[in-house]
């Protein structure tokens, strides 16, 4: 950090921009800005560079880097009233009206004593003024103007602007909105519409309602990330032709002490001045999460008794109509989210084939289009949401746009394999063709791949996949393997979980660890969760002892509780692995959890010859070695063991090679190097001419399983 050098900088931008050079004056900002990134060249006016480089940027044009830049400023210097103002003309420019006077609103919160612009004490009023008239608010907007012209009585530009806005007609001043979103863009969800439509109505006819004694007002609109939240209710103010005012965390909060409670009443007054409009909570949980901790939480809760305050308020306006969006309806605060406040609570579910197959329509209906199996799509994007359909028809579109070609279904599904499973496995990919399986386990595995790649493949059998599997066996048998290549065949995002990346020291970090786990997996789907070591995590609650154990139940119980959410069409499957199936909780291997067990037992002789075929096949072998023999020798070994073996004696032909006097003609592996291999093992040497066909090394009842 180079102070003397940014103040420099700045002061040079400075005399770029008097003389016009808007390109020198930002080159010249920016590198004040990358002498100085900790803002403190200026102590006293932190954001001053970023705002010089935001006014040189909108001097040249570039309005997006513009609003962005003071964006910074205003993150450095929340209490600028200059710089929301300067915010609020870039918006104005940008068209973006609504956000445009809430930058107004905030530099009129900070105007002090009228001394922010001495010179025209007026200009933050008549800009209030002028936003309220795109808006279509003429009340507010003669409101404001006259009281610029009041501040300003000589200002000619303030007077006539209130003399035209006074002497314009109606429809003039209120021009009908065009180009919006309606329900016609929302696919599906008619229900939802319909009590939209419902609720609505009685805020919008309230004089009608009052003569049945209705006074209802307040939507929670409830649903997972994706779900379509913040789409409907900007269709629902394109619907019904209404001004769509968003809140969002950041807008009616601060860190300062009752600044937050400020914003929200102005909040609120914007909307009794717009009306009618649709006041629109975005992310609700963040602004009305309960406050458990009452000392801890003290500004929190005056904050949520100052908005059911207003709440109760506005639901008296007529023609405001009170909408709210959460993912969380767990953590709101009881007291504002009941009825009386929020009267209907709307719940979005995955959309079913019938409506994934209207959003897909809606989506692509103003699109050029080929050739689209709709049905085909609504059935392959079973557990999709409404925003994985966007990205997946954004993403397919982009491909057709590139290529210059409408879409169709093969761009839809390059679109798929790029977007599907983010989180896939990415170590060594392994098929079904390289694992010699019995046919009990194949059958199992055929079973699971199909329903994780289409949940409704079962319907017409009654059958719905299951939630989860537990493959349980000897040590070495393939159990980790097996769930990779299911993970790599079915396409799926692959999570190995094992105790430790669970288990923490600080008390609510582990069950919030697997918290995350789900989320994570869910928003990759399809996902499968593999727990090795199984019996670690899962273990038996009864017999956790110590002071450990009240923390292991609250981890197990927190799977259970997750476990217990996922729905058929989640597309998300748990896999674990164990040794010790008796040790792992009985609850997780009850029906709905871990449902399916599958044994994994040691490699029968097919299987361990198969394997020495596949763990020698890179080595050159000595011709008396005779692989029928050591796949009899090692009965009752597993795949891991087999694998060990061939590398001891691949090890011990080496080192004979190293002690011969003079380098061997040719370099091989011979039978007695594996001789000396099963001896560090354990087991008799194999001798040599066996013959399966007679009976030697004839598999052993239930072995079943090899990986290849």
């Amino acid at each position: 950090m180079d102070i003397a050098e940014a103040r420099a900088a700045n002061v040079r931008g400075n005399e770029c921009l008097q003389r016009g050079d808007y390109a020198a004056a930002i080159a010249a900002y920016r590198e004040a800005i990358a002498a100085d990134p900790q803002a403190q060249a200026y102590p006293r006016e932190r954001g001053i560079i970023h705002a010089n480089l935001a006014y040189a940027l909108s001097l040249d044009g570039d309005l997006d880097a513009a609003r962005e830049a003071y964006e910074v400023a205003i993150a450095l210097e929340p209490r600028r009233a200059t710089y929301h103002n300067e915010l609020g003309d870039v918006l104005f420019r940008l068209e973006d009206w609504s956000s445009a006077l809430a930058a107004y609103h905030r530099a009129a919160q900070s105007e002090t004593f009228l001394r922010v612009y001495p010179e025209s004490p007026g200009l933050i009023q008549y800009n209030l003024g002028l936003a309220y008239q795109r808006l279509g608010n003429v009340e507010a907007a003669q409101r404001h103007l006259a009281e610029a012209a009041r501040r300003e009585p000589r200002n000619e530009a303030y007077r006539l602007a209130l003399e035209q806005l006074r002497s314009a007609t109606p429809a003039v001043a209120t021009p009908a909105p065009a180009g919006r979103l309606t329900f016609a863009d929302v696919g599906g969800c008619l229900e939802v519409k319909q009590s939209i439509r419902q609720a609505m109505q009685i805020v919008l006819n309230a004089q009608r309602a009052a003569r049945y004694r209705i006074q209802l007002n307040g939507i929670l609109l409830i649903g997972g990330p994706g779900a379509g939240k913040t789409f409907l209710a900007e269709a629902t103010a394109g619907e019904f032709r209404l001004p769509l005012l968003r809140v969002t965390l950041s807008e009616v909060t601060s860190k300062w002490a009752g600044e937050g409670t400020e914003r929200l009443r102005q909040v609120f007054e914007q909307a009794a001045q717009r009306a009618p409009c649709l006041l629109f909570f975005d992310d609700f949980e963040g602004v009305a999460a309960t406050a458990r901790d009452m000392e801890s939480n003290l500004e929190h809760r005056r904050f949520l008794e100052v908005l059911t305050q207003h709440i109760e308020q506005i639901r008296q306006k007529p023609g405001v109509a009170l909408m709210a969006a959460t993912s969380q309806p767990d953590i709101l605060d009881a007291a504002i989210a009941r009825p009386g406040r929020f009267d209907w609570r709307i719940t979005l579910h995955p959309p079913d084939a019938t409506e994934r197959r209207a959003m897909l329509e809606s989506l692509l209906r103003s699109r050029p289009t080929g050739e689209i199996n709709y049905d085909y799509w609504a059935a392959r994007a079973t557990g999709f949401t409404a925003a994985d359909l966007t990205r997946l028809v954004n993403a397919a579109a982009l491909d057709a746009f590139e290529s210059d070609q409408p879409i169709t279904d093969q761009h839809l599904s390059a679109a798929l394999l790029r977007l599907e499973a983010n989180d896939r496995f990415a170590g060594v990919k392994r098929s079904w063709a390289d694992i010699v399986l019995s046919e009990e386990v194949r059958a199992a595995f055929r079973l699971i791949q199909r329903l994780l790649e289409d949940p409704d493949a079962g319907h017409g059998f009654g059958l719905t996949p299951p939630s989860g599997a537990v493959l349980y066996g000897p040590p070495g048998t393939g159990k980790t393997t097996l769930a990779r290549v299911l993970a790599h065949e079915a396409r799926c995002s692959f999570y190995a979980v094992t105790p430790s990346d669970i288990y923490a020291k600080w008390a609510g970090e582990s069950e919030r660890r697997v918290t995350e786990l789900f989320q994570r997996a869910r928003a990759n789907r399809p996902s499968i969760i593999f727990f090795d070591e199984a019996d670690a995590l899962f273990g038996a609650r009864s017999t956790a002892i110590g002071e450990a154990a009240p923390h292991v139940n609250r981890v197990v119980n927190q799977f259970l509780a997750e476990m217990d959410g996922l729905r058929a069409n989640d597309r998300l499957f748990l896999l674990a692995a164990t040794n010790r199936l008796d040790l792992i909780d009985p609850a997780m291997l009850r029906a709905g959890r871990l449902s399916e067990k599958v044994h994994v037992p040691l490699p029968g002789y097919a299987q361990r010859y198969a394997l020495f075929k596949l763990f020698t096949e890179r080595m050159q072998l000595d011709g008396a070695v005779c692989l029928e023999s050591l796949a009899a020798a090692t009965a009752g070994k597993s795949g891991a063991d087999i694998e060990e073996l061939c590398r001891a004696a691949a090890r011990a032909a080496f080192l004979r090679y190293l002690d011969a006097p003079s380098p061997p003609s040719r370099r091989a592996v011979a039978m007695d190097d594996f001789s000396k291999a099963l001896a560090l093992m354990s087991v008799s040497p194999a001798q040599p001419a066996a013959n399966p066909a007679s009976g030697i090394g004839a598999p052993l009842p239930g072995e079943a399983i090899a990986v290849r």
